[in-house]
């Protein structure tokens, strides 16, 4: 990225240890942000902020009320503040709906929308009317993915709190982002039963769900720089950014 375009801004990013979250806090810097990025790997996040330049480091769980709270305090004051919250962690686990297990669906609930709203809780605090708070939803909301069951309930979850948040704080900003296939990230390592991987695909393929997959690096250039623009302009709600990839 040519330009400064986030010259002075302080960002914190939720779950930047690898894939969407680690391509964003890389373009964020490249733009002259002020980053902390955040995560459970803290191996990751230093060997991220070691290939920007720049950057705070805060490991944390952001599913646990304690670590959520901790992360945002001490990035804010590491920072002097907060301008905007991008929350990217996800966890998408394969799974035939019959076969509903209570554990696996509980964690992906507790990632996606949890976490997400215990980041938002935390983070606001530290921000002023200006501030953004932004979420990784899923393009898998409106398709319905066969044995993709748990992860698009609950970003169809995280989706109606995005509109309850904005509703409980109507003086601030929340962007939703769908996000399309994007590669290449650790997104399918936690999918957990990969023997379900082939039939799954084949029958993402057979109800037409677009297998196009977007480069992680443009994906994270392209959200810094919508962001960037929300930011601009203060007075302007762009609540939602769509991603996916060209047919």
């Amino acid at each position: 990225m040519s330009e400064q375009i986030l010259s002075g801004r302080r960002i914190l990013v939720i779950g930047a240890s690898s894939g969407i979250g680690a391509a964003t806090a890389k373009a964020a810097a490249a733009a002259g942000a002020d980053v902390a990025v955040s995560a459970r790997r803290e191996k990751a996040l230093h060997e991220l902020v070691a290939e920007m330049g720049a950057g705070h480091v805060f490991v944390g769980d952001a599913a646990v009320p304690a670590d959520a709270r901790r992360v945002a305090d001490e990035a804010a004051a590491a920072m002097g503040g907060l301008d905007l919250m991008i929350y990217v962690a996800g966890y998408g686990p394969l799974q035939k709906i019959a076969d509903c297990d209570p554990d696996l669906w509980a964690d992906a609930y507790r990632v996606n929308v949890c976490g997400a709203n215990l980041a938002a809780g935390a983070a606001l605090p530290h921000m002023d009317r200006n501030g953004i708070c932004a979420f990784v939803s899923s393009r898998t909301v409106e398709d319905a993915n066969p044995f993709f069951g748990a992860y698009s309930a609950s970003k169809a979850a995280l989706d109606q709190c995005i509109r309850v948040w904005r509703l409980e704080h109507p003086d601030r900003r929340f962007v939703r982002i769908v996000m399309g296939n994007t590669g290449p990230t650790d997104f399918a390592n936690n999918m957990g039963d990969m023997a379900l991987l082939g039939e799954a695909l084949e029958e993402w393929g057979r109800h037409g769900i677009p297998g196009g997959l977007m480069d992680v690096d443009d994906v994270g250039a392209s959200m810094v720089e919508s962001l960037a623009v929300a930011l601009a302009h203060p007075e302007i709600d762009a609540s939602e950014l769509k991603l996916d990839a060209r047919p």
